[in-house]
């Protein structure tokens, strides 16, 4: 049986990203990923201020920046506005591919793709009939974490997200739709990439069904006379519950810890920072996170208002109308980039 000091399950932005922290270290260390590709990952390609901030890419990789976001609520649309750039798209494989390449170099990191885990204990892991010991196991594995299931945690909370991919320049802003009758407490976008647009939804399916969803969002795209005809339908979940990263010498990080926002969907950040302190903390056992608190406060932020506005019941319309108006005020308005980013 191979051992390895550190074995990671997925090789998305969190698992990338420990991956990377333990670069150069004396750990021994295994990267694992299912798909035959690292990069690639079912996304509409949206990242905040701070995720950009973070990793530093270049700007190649950018391919739109805002400094304003459209808000619509109930077909009435209004501009939240910023000095600085806070709302970006991103191609998700070319990101993937270039958190890769920082790792490659690194000689205590074994890659696997097509590498899927069917068996995971407290010690050890299999991959392809394979028993593969470790000390530390990181499940990095997303919203349908097999670690997460072997530890087992239940997830509560997902969000189901569907979008079509669409080739066309006509999209240039991005936007953000409220229309509660269509998505109650969440929303659509339209996230502009340079050679095509990502338009999508998400819901908490215990509130609107998936196949109700899916009805919603076609008579949405009908009403705003956007053509799907030759569009690539995509549909993922995302877990927004979160129980905590460290359980023994087994880590969650990412999607697979719950750490996407229950209000935006956004997780990419969250991955990231998740991604890295895991890292630290393997390396000193005594290391103490100074910024996984933020990134725990926002999330519980953003569920306490998804709560208040589905108990709002009919009156979300007014609600999200309200703040609308609020955001109008420019304290209001930096709060609203504040909360959204």
């Amino acid at each position: 049986m191979q051992f390895f000091d550190v074995v990671i399950i997925g090789a998305g932005p969190a698992g990338l990203k420990c991956a990377e922290k333990l670069g150069n270290s004396s750990l021994k260390v295994l990267l694992l990923e299912k798909n035959d590709e690292i990069g690639p990952k079912v996304c509409a390609g949206g990242l905040t201020g701070k995720g950009i901030e973070y990793l530093g890419l270049p700007p190649q990789l950018i391919e739109y920046s805002y400094n304003q976001v459209k808000l619509h609520v109930n077909n009435i649309a209004s501009t939240l506005k910023s000095d600085t750039d806070f709302a970006f798209t991103i191609d998700r494989k070319k990101f993937g591919q270039w958190q890769l390449q920082k790792i490659k170099a690194f000689p205590n990191i074994e890659i696997r793709i097509s590498s899927k885990a069917t068996v995971v204990n407290k010690d050890f892991i299999v991959v392809g009939g394979e028993k593969i010991g470790f000390k530390y196991l990181v499940g990095a594995d997303g919203s349908n974490s097999i670690v997460k299931t072997f530890l087992g945690l239940k997830s509560r909370r997902k969000i189901i997200g569907i979008q079509y991919i669409i080739s066309t320049n006509k999209y240039q802003d991005f936007e953000i739709f409220f229309q509660p009758e269509y998505f109650s407490a969440w929303y659509a976008w339209i996230f502009p990439h340079r050679s095509y647009i990502s338009v999508g939804c998400g819901a908490d399916p215990k509130h609107v069904s998936p196949k109700k969803l899916k009805e919603n969002f076609h008579q949405w795209l009908n009403d705003r006379q956007i053509d799907i005809s030759k569009g690539k339908y995509e549909a993922f979940p995302m877990d927004a519950d979160y129980n905590g990263i460290r359980f023994d010498n087994i880590f969650l990080i990412g999607d697979a810890a719950g750490l996407v926002s229950p209000f935006t969907g956004e997780g990419i950040y969250q991955a990231l920072i998740s991604g890295e302190e895991t890292a630290k903390t393997i390396l000193n056992p005594s290391y103490i996170s100074d910024k996984m608190p933020a990134v725990i406060h926002k999330h519980k932020r953003h569920q306490q208002l998804i709560n208040l506005m589905i108990k709002s019941g009919r009156l979300k319309s007014l609600f999200f109308a309200t703040g609308q108006q609020l955001f109008k005020i420019p304290k209001y308005e930096k709060k609203a980039i504040e909360l959204f980013g």
